[in-house]
């Protein structure tokens, strides 16, 4: 018997074995095979456990687990600017935690924010795996957020197969279009970049707040200026570049425990949801 509900994302048997491989994805897997038998009633919502066969239901369950593994980090990156955001302006209080960034990182502060609020039932995925699965393709924020996911875990990740999945789901799906991925894209890329940059800044503001000399950067920069004016203090090139060596090594030590925190899931994303929202209607608006 046909399934009356296919799934959108194919990866091939080698790409499921080379993610497999992946630690993170594994522990994921685990953890959420855990929740599933964990539950008192059936994982799968009384619609899709019906329409779906076995097989049907695996493929999603593992999509189900991509998903998760993907977007976890995302949260966590999301969680740590806004404690850094909240240590860096202490003295304003109800001032816009993004204002504690700059340029795109910004924007992007901005943009997790708002998709991690509207889309907090989803991407908890305590619920029916055909449902989470579906989702992803109710609006182009949704798409864009497992795009910039799948980006940032990088190819050598594993889930290179899965952004490919993503893509041939969009461009073969009736209401998006193969010419709707394009732009998409696009604006994926544009927005992994400010989540990128948004990274660096959380370190450069976290070693700055951690430092016991730690100056406000209008007096820090008025302090630079008036030494180098008055005092004619020579800064040794040889010194500046260990510096700045050393916080490179150190950026990437917090970018890689960032990512293995999260992957390692933190409290908020393990508690279980209610029943599922109802569905409704797919949206192609194009948000910034």
């Amino acid at each position: 018997m046909s399934s009356e509900t296919p799934c959108p994302f194919r990866v091939s048997l080698r790409d499921q074995i080379e993610l497999e491989r992946n630690e993170a994805f594994q522990a994921m897997r685990e953890q959420l095979r855990r929740q599933d038998c964990g539950m008192e009633g059936p994982s799968f919502c009384s619609t899709h456990r019906h329409e779906c066969d076995s097989s049907e239901q695996e493929a999603f369950r593992l999509h189900r687990d991509i998903i998760h593994t993907l977007l976890v980090p995302l949260f966590l990156i999301n969680h740590q600017a806004e404690r850094i955001a909240a240590r860096a302006l202490p003295s304003k209080k109800g001032a816009e935690p993004e204002r504690a960034f700059r340029g795109e990182a910004r924007s992007a502060f901005a943009w997790l924010h708002c998709i991690l609020i509207e889309e907090h039932d989803w991407y908890l995925t305590a619920r029916c795996p055909t449902c989470i699965v579906l989702h992803v393709l109710h609006s182009e924020p949704t798409i864009r957020f497992l795009t910039v996911a799948a980006q940032l875990a990088g190819a050598r990740s594993g889930f290179n197969c899965w952004l490919s999945a993503l893509e041939t789901a969009v461009r073969e799906d009736p209401f998006w279009g193969d010419a709707f991925w394009p732009e998409i894209e696009d604006r994926a890329s544009r927005l992994t970049d400010g989540v990128q940059q948004l990274v660096r800044q959380c370190h450069e503001l976290r070693v700055n707040l951690d430092s016991p000399t730690f100056e406000t950067p209008s007096l820090a920069r008025a302090s630079t200026e008036y030494e180098t004016t008055s005092c004619k203090i020579a800064i040794k090139p040889s010194s500046f570049a260990r510096k700045q060596v050393k916080l490179s090594r150190e950026e990437q030590r917090y970018r890689s425990s960032l990512v293995w925190n999260a992957w390692n899931c933190s409290r908020e994303m393990r508690q279980p949801m209610g029943t599922a929202a109802p569905t409704q209607s797919r949206r192609r608006s194009m948000t910034s």
